[in-house]
């Protein structure tokens, strides 16, 4: 089970086709391996969330 988060970097917003993770350090949407995570389900887009705000620093930065 995931611990609540310290620190959250990462938050989930409606968009037309479902959940997208923002990235609130520079309030653009999340990429992983060049997908953009927009349209997801509310589930997927809370687990990713919650799986990335427990991530170290360095391995829940994004690069563009």
């Amino acid at each position: 089970m995931l611990r609540p988060p310290t620190d959250t970097r990462f938050d989930i917003r409606p968009d037309p086709a479902g959940f997208s993770v923002r990235d609130l350090a520079t309030g653009e949407t999340l990429i992983i391996a060049k997908v953009r995570q927009c349209g997801l389900s509310r589930e997927d887009a809370e687990h990713t969330a919650a799986v990335l705000n427990q991530a170290p620093d360095d391995a829940s930065r994004t690069t563009h």
